[in-house]
């Protein structure tokens, strides 16, 4: 009997490290994942708003950007020349004279991008400002992970 009582504790002992274990496990793979999602964010908006600041909008002016924004951004970067910024499927593409390119890594995906415009318009003395808008999640199996990201960046000219 006292055998028993043992094995019984000591099987309980068990299933309750290995709880903790699997829990802390779980915690690591989704700091991970944000990590990654978070360090992938970074690289990318950093790259798009330094492009952005350079170069000339060419996308119109979304005046009521809530209920109809800009799915792509047209740029006229003073090097590469004409740059358009799209969602396609769930990667960021980005064309640079006809030619496309993914700009995030295949361990994220885009969930949503649009792109707020403003200050385009002739004379009236604003410079112009694009707010990006986008979801990222993790695109690997297990804890998935998800944000939220806006930002706003003008340009270092102004429109008139």
């Amino acid at each position: 009997m006292e055998t028993l009582v043992t094995l019984f504790i000591f099987s309980i002992i068990v299933l309750l490290f290995g709880g903790i274990f699997s829990g802390s496990l779980s915690s690591q793979r989704r700091a991970s994942n944000i990590q990654q999602v978070q360090e992938n964010a970074d690289y990318i908006l950093e790259a798009l708003t330094k492009e952005i600041r350079v170069s000339t909008v060419n996308t119109a002016d979304t005046p009521d950007c809530a209920a109809s924004p800009a799915a792509a951004l047209n740029i006229t970067h003073p090097v590469n020349g004409s740059v358009v910024y799209a969602l396609a499927g769930n990667n960021l593409q980005r064309t640079v004279n006809g030619i496309q390119t993914i700009v995030n890594s295949n361990t994220i995906q885009f969930t949503r991008l649009f792109f707020c415009v403003a200050g385009q318009a002739a004379d009236d003395k604003l410079q112009p400002r694009v707010t990006i808008v986008t979801g990222l999640k993790s695109a690997g199996a297990g804890a998935e992970s998800a944000m939220d990201i806006q930002t706003t960046v003008s340009t270092r000219r102004l429109s008139n």
